[in-house]
Formats: C-alpha cells, sequence, structure tokens
C-alpha cells in the first residue's frame, strides 16, 4: 500500500517506495527495511528508538502525522495531493489507555485502516474495567500466596501491563531482559514504568515470595507455570492479555481481552466519522466493514 505526492511515492510499513512511512515498531509493520537500502523515513522519534531504525528523516509540505494510540510513538499519517485526502492508519486504538492517548479520527478521501478486529464478534469490554479486573486478580492470588505470570507482547502490551500493574495494584513485576530494555526507552520519553529485570539481585530475592511476572506471549501457557510451581515450591497461575480471548480459548487460567486496537464499533465510528468515500484494509479482509462504507 502507497499513495504518491509532490511527485514521490511513499510506501506505507513497507520499503518499496521513494520513501518509507513506518507507523510503529512492531516487526510486523517493519517489513524489511532494516534488511533493505531504503534511507529516507518518515517515523516518529520513538519508532525510530524502539525500531532501532537508521535512515534520514524526511518531512513534506504535503504530510503530516498524527498520534495513533497502539503504542508508543505510533503514528497515522496524512496525505494531501491535489485536492485527495489519504488517510493510512497503521494499527489503532480510539480509546485512551494508561499510556497513550487515544487516536484522534481524521477525515479523509481515501482511508487505509487496520482491521484486525474487523468483525462484529470483537467488542472489548471498557478499557477501565479490564484494568481493574487485572489488578483484582493479581492482588488476589498474590496475597493467597501464589505466583503470577501474564503473558504479553514484549513491546507495547508488557509496557502497558506494567503500568497497569503499578498505578492498579501497587504491583511491581518481574520482567524479561527484552521487556526491560523496551522499558527503558518508554521511560527515556516520560512514561514511569517500575519493574524488576529477571537475573539481578533484586529479582532474586523478590521471588523468595510470592511474585508478579509478566513473560512473552509462548511461554504464558499452564505448563511452564508448573514448572515455576516446582521450582519455587508455590503454586503458580498462568495468565494472558489479547483481544483475541473474546473468542478464543488459551492454555491458561485466566484470560484477559486487554487490546490496543480498535474493536469493531471503534473501526465502524472511525470509518464513518472520516467520510472516507475509498476503503482499504490492512491486517484483515475488512469484509463486514465494507457496507458501512456503503451505507455513507
Amino acid at each position: 500500500m502507497q499513495a504518491v505526492t509532490e511527485g514521490l511515492t511513499i510506501a506505507f510499513d513497507h520499503a518499496n517506495g521513494d520513501i518509507s512511512f513506518v507507523s510503529h515498531a512492531h516487526s510486523d509493520h517493519l517489513n524489511g527495511l532494516k534488511n533493505k537500502k531504503q534511507k529516507k523515513l518518515i517515523a516518529s522519534d520513538e519508532t525510530f528508538e524502539l525500531g532501532n531504525l537508521y535512515g534520514e528523516r524526511v518531512s513534506l509540505k504535503s504530510v503530516k502525522t498524527f498520534p495513533a494510540g497502539h503504542i508508543l510513538g505510533a503514528r497515522q499519517i496524512l496525505i494531501e495531493e491535489d485536492g485527495l485526502r489519504t488517510v493510512y492508519t497503521g494499527d489503532i486504538c480510539t480509546h485512551n489507555t494508561v499510556i497513550t492517548k487515544g487516536a484522534e479520527i481524521l477525515s479523509c478521501d481515501r482511508l487505509i485502516i487496520d482491521a484486525t478486529y474487523g468483525n462484529p464478534a470483537y467488542m472489548f469490554p471498557p478499557y477501565e474495567e479490564v484494568c481493574s479486573d487485572i489488578a483484582k486478580w493479581f492482588k488476589m492470588n498474590l496475597d493467597l500466596g501464589n505466583n503470577v505470570i501474564i503473558g504479553a507482547y514484549e513491546l507495547g502490551k508488557a509496557q502497558e501491563l506494567i503500568k497497569i500493574l503499578n498505578t492498579c495494584a501497587a504491583i511491581i513485576p518481574i520482567v524479561t531482559e527484552k521487556i526491560d530494555h523496551f522499558s527503558s526507552i518508554y521511560q527515556k520519553y516520560g512514561v514511569n514504568l517500575e519493574r524488576i529485570k529477571v537475573g539481578t539481585d533484586e529479582a532474586e530475592e523478590v521471588m523468595n515470595r510470592p511474585f508478579a511476572a509478566i513473560v512473552p506471549m509462548r511461554q504464558a501457557k499452564r505448563y511452564f507455570a508448573a514448572r515455576l510451581s516446582e521450582a519455587f515450591g508455590r503454586k503458580t497461575l498462568s495468565s494472558i492479555s489479547t483481544g483475541w480471548s473474546i473468542n478464543f480459548r488459551y492454555d491458561v487460567d485466566k484470560a484477559f481481552p486487554l487490546s490496543d486496537h480498535c474493536d469493531f464499533p471503534a473501526l465502524k465510528e472511525y470509518i464513518e466519522a472520516s467520510g472516507a468515500k475509498q476503503l482499504e484494509f490492512l491486517q484483515g479482509d475488512g469484509k463486514y466493514l465494507n457496507p458501512i462504507l456503503n451505507a455513507i
């Protein structure tokens, strides 16, 4: 997906253009940028650092970027050329989180929007309710003398969970080295995240009593929790944080529908409010959203 402006092709989250717009630092949106010779980039400072990107920062008169919610540094792009307004959102979240402000809905003629949850089956509970449920479940089980682990993507969701546990439960979780690395960049940009890196003396001391930990998604399973139970001599419960848990079951004790994406109603709202007459989708075919466009 791309757009042309000022005689230049802007590639959206891939390297096949004169300039590449990088919406955010998740690996599925970098699309080989590190391995190709694309040196001209449009991206936020946070995305450059989180994605370990190198290249020339480009600015054009016809191009503006706006916060996209989702994760630190995520942006959506607006391109105006010959009276046509094109918006590409990348992954987007229009509700406020403990870390990011909800994305602004941009008016446009052509809209290219994330449709990860572009199915009516995906309607998330109120965000504050999910945060409260996470905090209560962690506090209850720690008070009962259990260890608790929760699976999360190491960039974005993990930092959101650290903040939720810090602010809603006064819990300082143990995190992996990779989560700690990304968290230190969040810290640099003003997001205070209290955590303890695994393998440190502090972590060893904390794990002498019931502890909370944030782990990669692949480790958030009952078998891993059972191994921790054996190692520490106390019960360990497993959980996961993902919007997919609305309709999928996971091998965990508890699943929380915490998502940094728009759900179906929020996508519908964005499309309708944008006024777009041309609609394209990424991360999904958007078949349940297309009729919405016809009704505008």
